[in-house]
């Protein structure tokens, strides 16, 4: 069977003419989604910079050669550490929940202004891909953390299980399964988007202002790049 072609300058065109229709509520979720992650930012705020601030000091008693002082260190280090992810523990049983439900309706507007019309979609639905959601975004962190190539392979293939569960109405497994379908073929352009994607927000992440659109925007590409597999696919099974 044909694979379906993808090609990243339709792609960001379908992206560009959705998200110019579309751009205030895709950004008004997305700023929400903003304000929610830098939660963890600043109530570790404290912690993160002493990490910093100890670790520069190992160093430093390192190229000393003190190493008593840096087993000091070290040992503070590891306190710091844990009061970090104590906090962070605290901020994911609390808010990631939250987070990942922005993320959804984020990603069903996104689908919307794609299509150019609203859609109702089941609350039911929309809990139930918030979890799925937020579980795939922890094992593609752990991964990327793990193996970089490992994880940036797992996260093309699974790209768009959350899209799928929305629009197909499809079970996890069945979701994950079709994904890994849709990208067949298409891994490397695909991937030159996620790092388009990611560049274009990194870049912008010193403001907010310029970080929200961003964030708006590469969800909408996203959603793009689901429908422009998903109608090729379709269309090439038609022609079997």
């Amino acid at each position: 069977m044909e694979q379906p072609r993808f090609t990243l300058r339709a792609c960001y065109s379908n992206a560009w003419k959705a998200f110019a229709k579309w751009w205030l509520p895709l950004c008004l979720l997305a700023g929400i989604l903003m304000l929610l992650q830098i939660g963890p930012k600043q109530l570790a705020k404290v912690e993160s910079s002493a990490m910093g601030q100890t670790l520069a000091q190992i160093v430093t008693a390192l190229e000393q050669d003190t190493l008593d002082q840096a087993e000091t260190l070290v040992y503070e280090l590891n306190e710091t550490m844990l009061a970090y992810a104590e906090k962070l523990m605290v901020f994911m049983l609390y808010a990631a929940p939250f987070v990942a439900l922005i993320a959804v309706f984020l990603i069903c507007t996104s689908l919307m202004a794609v299509k150019d019309r609203r859609t109702r979609y089941s609350p039911w639905r929309i809990v139930l891909v918030s979890l799925m959601h937020m579980i795939l975004a922890f094992v593609k962190v752990l991964l990327l953390f793990l193996l970089l190539p490992l994880g940036l392979f797992i996260y093309v293939k699974l790209f768009f299980v959350s899209l799928l569960m929305l629009e197909k109405g499809h079970s996890p497994a069945e979701a994950i399964k079709e994904s890994w379908h849709m990208t067949d073929g298409n891994f490397w352009p695909l991937l030159g988007m996620v790092a388009i994607n990611g560049t274009f927000q990194l870049a912008m992440a010193p403001t907010i202002i310029g970080l929200v659109p961003a964030t708006g925007f590469a969800n909408t590409a996203r959603a793009a790049a689901y429908s422009m597999l998903h109608e090729s696919l379709a269309t090439s099974q038609a022609n079997v």
